[in-house]
């Protein structure tokens, strides 16, 4: 026999099922060009020298681990779409004379004629977009986009890695699938399973029970670092709910309105429910499939593009003065450096100080139970009592200067204001002091301290600086290296630009570092728009990695369609036939496959938006804690990600349905 044998038969086999092939070779071009990209980016010398470029490379090896992973479930699982539609042709070589190892031969060629074509073009159209696509994440993040065109080695050799190994296991996995088999059962295959489902009551019941879990904890978790921790168990909940609830309660509802004899005996009910009950046995995997990538699809753009359309609000919420001076542990002395700082910068560069406040505080983690506040350190095994919560404690003095009630206090007296915990406490005990609430205040005149928080925080105001001192050792006392600072905030705005801003904060620093009186001062100086840009690499990072990751789901999310309809094609050609032998009318039995079709491929969608919606409370805390607290803004693009995400898939299904009924007839 001719050594190319097998490699001419197994082109002629590929050419032959182009209709299979084909979709899964562009999907294979697809993943690998968009692994090739994230690596090269992430491996990219240039973008590593720039400043806040740890982030951003910290973002990009997530997307590489996310795709790579994401990359072996796909590619395996469409894989055996292909050997559903292909085990009737290798039964019937089998029948015609060739043997296992035969077909086995053939198969493994037409793996490598598939891994060399679509691994090669994938990198090539990596190594040609990835200027493209680098030039757009450097302009969402706002980095200067830099000259020239790099192939990157280590990321080819990592993606001709990674996609052998894909190939190499599908080929074990399909190998096995025919040795296994009998040449019957490969001849049947197709049409194996024919019989009716059963109602599986029981994982019914642990669809519903896990996902009424998930749902729980997205909607009724609300401090948002708890959402974060929960976050992953609630996800894992509803994909398991997802897939009990597509497998297994879609067909009891189906049957229940089977024995509904009222709506079920009608010729559009009839046909309709009875062809639905063997469409989900069949498909209940594919379409919980395309529920999770459509829900991973809405839930990352929409999330991603709110953070990143939130930044300034954020900003402008984390520092409500454009320039920040803080120090730590300051005598009178360091404070009164830090003032004259300030203001020979401001005359040095001529430009004015406006809306200028100083003050004096104190914030450290407390575990709050009833009126007590417990200090104690993280590593010890003990578990804390109460609930964790920050105290912030500042002067009387502070407090009046910048707006606040004209009150006389007591040592053992403070005016407490609450955000989000109880605000009907009359006294706070604290080691072995004990604090009366002398009034609760209404509202907090600190209006550049930051107040969107994710604990319980108490702001309490003390009588003086001795009081805040003696606070200051009792916590040391226990927390002792990790002790919370005394801190000296100063914080004011400017009437230049935002590179006069810059510029101010960065000439604060050069004066303090140059006068001698300064000494060891411990000192931070920030502005919101250097603050900005650091933030502004963060968000556009994961906006560009959150499109990104949802274009690869939505790539996903197509070829499943497509298979789905290829499959549905081949099994209702069949059962079209048999409906007019019956005597329905071709114009019925089109119309009865139309709607089980529309039903079938909608509910993936119909029940993504329910998941999104129901997870809107939880992902806008889990934002909450990247700064952004604009739920209308995360709302208008959470409606905009899915009205764009259902056109396309629309128009999805527009497109592979065309083959369907080609097949069909």
């Amino acid at each position: 026999m001719n050594r190319f044998f097998y490699g001419r038969l197994a082109f002629s086999n590929l050419k032959k099922n182009g209709r299979l092939y084909l979709p899964y070779i562009l999907a294979v071009i697809g993943t690998s060009a968009m692994y090739y990209i994230i690596g090269a980016i992430y491996r990219d010398e240039g973008i590593k020298k720039m400043p806040g470029s740890s982030d951003l490379g910290l973002i990009m090896g997530l997307g590489c681990g996310v795709i790579g992973i994401f990359a072996v479930i796909f590619l395996f699982y469409t894989n055996s779409f292909l050997m559903k539609q292909r085990k009737k042709e290798f039964g019937l070589f089998n029948i015609l004379g060739m043997e296992k190892h035969h077909i086995g031969k053939m198969m493994f060629w037409e793996t490598v004629l598939v891994a060399a074509l679509s691994i090669s073009l994938g990198i090539a159209g990596g190594v040609l977009l990835n200027k493209l696509v680098t030039m757009v994440l450097l302009r969402l993040v706002s980095f200067d986009v830099p000259f020239g065109f790099h192939v990157s080695q280590g990321s080819i050799v990592s993606t001709v890695i990674l996609f052998l190994c894909i190939f190499g296991v599908t080929l074990v996995y399909n190998l096995f699938q025919v040795q296994k088999a009998k040449p019957i059962e490969l001849l049947q295959s197709v049409s194996h399973g024919e019989k009716e489902p059963k109602t599986r009551w029981l994982l019914t019941v642990v669809g519903i029970l896990a996902l009424g879990g998930g749902y729980g904890i997205a909607l009724f978790v609300e401090n948002p670092v708890e959402a974060l921790l929960l976050f992953f168990v609630a996800v894992i909940l509803v994909i398991l709910g997802t897939y009990c609830l597509f497998t297994a309660g879609s067909i009891a509802i189906l049957k229940l309105m089977r024995k509904n004899k009222n709506y079920y005996y009608k010729t559009s009910h009839f046909t309709s429910v009875s062809g639905m009950i063997y469409r989900m046995k069949q498909n209940a995997v594919g379409l919980g499939n395309i529920c999770i990538l459509s829900t991973m699809v809405l839930v990352m753009v929409s999330g991603t593009i709110s953070l990143y359309m939130g930044v300034d609000s954020s900003m402008e919420s984390r520092y409500p003065k454009e320039i920040n001076v803080t120090g730590y542990d300051l005598e009178e002395e360091g404070k009164n450096i830090v003032n004259k700082a300030v203001v020979q910068a401001a005359a040095d560069l001529d430009i004015g100080i406006e809306n200028m406040s100083y003050y004096t505080y104190m914030s450290f983690t407390v575990f709050k139970d009833g009126e007590n506040f417990i200090v104690q350190k993280s590593d010890k095994i003990t578990v804390p009592q109460g609930e964790m919560s920050i105290v912030e404690w500042i002067t009387l003095e502070d407090y009046q200067r910048m707006g606040g009630k004209n009150i006389e206090l007591e040592e053992d007296e403070v005016l407490a204001y609450t955000l989000n915990g109880d605000k009907e406490d009359q006294a706070f005990h604290f080691k072995d002091r004990t604090f009366k609430v002398k009034e609760h205040l209404s509202e907090l005149h600190l209006s550049d301290m930051q107040t969107e928080v994710m604990y319980d925080v108490y702001f309490l105001v003390v009588k003086d600086e001795k009081v805040l001192q003696d606070i200051y050792e009792l916590q040391a006392s226990v927390y002792g290296e990790r002790a919370s600072q005394v801190v000296y905030q100063t914080a004011f705005d400017v009437t230049g630009n935002v590179e006069e801003e810059k510029a101010c904060g960065s000439h604060i620093l050069e004066l303090l570092n140059a006068d001698q009186s300064a000494g060891e001062l411990n000192v931070m100086v920030r502005t919101r728009a250097g603050q900005k840009e650091s933030f502004m690499i963060f968000c556009g990072g994961f906006l560009f990695l959150g499109i990104f990751l949802g274009f690869v789901f939505l790539m996903a999310t197509t070829l499943i369609i497509y298979y789905k309809q290829v499959s549905e094609g081949y099994e209702d050609k069949v059962r079209f036939e048999i409906m007019q032998k019956v005597g329905m009318s071709k114009k019925e039995v089109r119309a009865s496959i139309r709607s089980q079709i529309l039903k079938v491929f909608f509910l993936p969608l119909v029940m993504a938006c329910i998941h999104l919606l129901v997870a809107f409370p939880m992902i806008n805390r889990l934002i909450f804690l990247f700064g952004m607290a604009d739920m209308p803004l995360f709302a208008i693009c959470s409606a905009g990600t899915v009205g764009v995400f259902a056109v396309i898939y629309a128009i999805v299904y527009g497109i592979t349905a065309r083959s369907y009924y080609k097949i069909v007839g």
